[in-house]
């Protein structure tokens, strides 16, 4: 368990920082994406909530642990 342990508290600091990049690059493409797709914008928008709830939990988890 303890080894357990120790992988997550070095892979969730490194999944978090990878999940912040690509959510930076999605609002910068999701700025790019004309007004008239919809669906492409409700994807990128969908994208986005999921990996920032993803980071905001790994903050959190840093946080506390």
């Amino acid at each position: 368990l303890g080894v357990i342990v120790s992988i997550l508290t070095l892979l969730i600091p490194l999944a978090g920082i990878i999940a912040a990049v690509i959510l930076i690059v999605l609002i910068f493409r999701g700025s790019r994406i004309p007004v008239e797709d919809v669906q492409g914008r409700k994807r990128v928008n969908r994208w986005f909530w999921i990996l920032g709830v993803f980071v905001a939990a790994v903050f959190v988890f840093l946080t506390f642990a």
